[in-house]
């Protein structure tokens, strides 16, 4: 159906998009044909003003490729990173379409897991341009039904007499759905905070504190410090001075598996 190939257009559109934003490198989907292997599917169901299922899938060696496209090394490559990659970036690629063209639709992606649903004769092939690396084959298939009446209303209830009427929010008060594009996040300011040592101390040895105290945070001074982005731990590096002023040089970066598992936090 009409419907259904503009759902699953846009879901691989977004999603080449997203892994673009996460991995730094321009991403393009290319439609394409032939005949590609689905070891791994992710279903979304649809609800609001259509109903139905779509499914995006992927091989084994496609899956892996993308996952290492974020990780850096198909080596570090588990089953479980691409659960949580799969359902990550599809589940920002249905955000962007139900905010941006698919206003009135309900995504809820599921898990990723081994294909079971079968692949029908009529799906939609994809090509991900990362970068110069090999393009990773994407599937998408379904059906959904579209325009579907509206909810019948339900009747009101009788007003109280003492009740007063509502009141009426202007529509420039509304808040406007997020954007489709991501750079606009990008100038937000996000706190920083520079962890020499941490330490566990008694409430009798904290109320004993004063001047010319000492607290042993259990760490050399030629150890790197942590550096930390919201409360999260981001990268490490090495205190240096700056114009006078302190700075931090970054030795060690967070893995990016670890900081997609934060995603869930």
């Amino acid at each position: 159906m009409p419907e259904t190939k503009l759902l699953i257009d846009a879901l691989a559109t977004n999603l080449g998009e997203s892994l673009g934003a996460m991995t730094g490198t321009a991403v393009r989907c290319m439609p394409t044909v032939g005949e590609a292997t689905v070891d791994w599917q992710v279903p979304v169901q649809v609800g609001g003003t259509g109903v139905g299922t779509v499914w995006l899938g992927l091989s084994q060696d496609g899956a892996t490729q993308l996952v290492a496209a974020i990780l850096g090394d198909p080596a570090l490559v588990g089953d479980a990173d691409i659960v949580d990659a799969l359902k990550e970036l599809i589940g920002q690629a249905a955000g962007a379409h139900v905010h941006g063209d698919g206003k009135g639709l309900r995504l809820t992606v599921e898990d990723a897991g081994p294909a079971t649903a079968p692949v029908l004769a009529d799906a939609q092939h994809y090509d991900l341009m990362v970068g110069t690396a090999d393009p990773i084959r994407l599937v998408g298939w379904g059906r959904t039904i579209a325009g579907l009446a509206p909810e019948p209303a339900r009747p009101a209830m009788p007003a109280q007499p003492s009740a007063p009427p509502p009141a009426t929010i202007p529509a420039a008060a509304m808040a406007s759905p997020p954007p489709r594009n991501l750079d606009v996040v990008l100038d937000i300011e996000l706190p920083i905070t520079v962890r020499f040592g941490e330490t566990q101390m008694t409430l009798e040895a904290l109320a004993r504190l004063g001047p010319g105290s000492m607290i042993d945070l259990a760490r050399s001074p030629d150890d790197p410090v942590d550096l930390l982005v919201n409360g999260r731990l981001v990268a490490r590096g090495q205190v240096v001075v700056v114009s006078g002023c302190y700075g931090v040089r970054v030795n060690e970066v967070v893995s990016p598996a670890d900081r997609l598992r934060s995603l869930e936090l």
